[in-house]
């Protein structure tokens, strides 16, 4: 079979145009790294992507501009922070609906674990535990948590609860070395 030569002309016309564009493309770049203005270096970006002008569109909210990528934020939120929370009534309450402030009040250091005594407890059907504590909190055990908690019903076991990783929180009971990771609901 015998080359065609205008086939190979078009082959190589073909694969310069990919080329020709990525280098006006790297020029187009350079230009625009070369700005100092944040608004006229973003337009720049944007007419080299070949996107619209996002500089006339409404300026960005505080909450979108603290959010990833438009999803909330959800290791933070409005509720008081594991630094915020200072008193044992507080501790582990950011799921809940924040208390009312309370005025003229003094800033403590923040906890790192409460120990109290268990008034009541439950058992879910599938052998997960809720606490009730003698201080009006209910502390209840993770579906995932897959350990087994043994209560005392005729002695008050004393629970400390303290921070884990990543906003949770580990309840042990008395001086055993088991820990069951809990929520607080109350």
């Amino acid at each position: 079979m015998k080359p065609n030569p205008l086939a190979a002309l078009a082959v190589l016309l073909i694969a310069s145009f990919p080329a020709r564009a990525a280098d006006d493309l790297t020029a187009a770049i350079g230009k625009c790294a070369a700005l100092t203005d944040n608004t006229v270096r973003l337009a720049c970006y944007d007419k080299a992507a070949g996107r619209p002008n996002t500089v006339a569109a409404a300026p960005t909210t505080k909450e979108q501009q603290e959010s990833w990528f438009g999803i909330a934020d959800w290791f933070s939120s409005d509720k008081a922070s594991p630094a915020e929370q200072t008193t044992p009534q507080q501790f582990g309450s950011e799921s809940l609906p924040p208390p009312p402030a309370a005025p003229g009040a003094q800033p403590n250091e923040p906890l790192d674990h409460i120990t109290a005594t268990v008034s009541d407890f439950a058992y879910n059907p599938f052998g997960r535990f809720t606490v009730f504590l003698e201080n009006g909190q209910i502390w209840q055990q993770l579906q995932a948590d897959t350990g087994r908690a043994n209560f005392d019903k005729h002695a008050k076991d004393q629970v400390t609860i303290s921070r884990g990783l990543i906003g949770s929180y580990n309840l042990s009971i008395g001086d055993h070395a088991a820990i069951f990771k809990v929520k607080r609901i109350k």
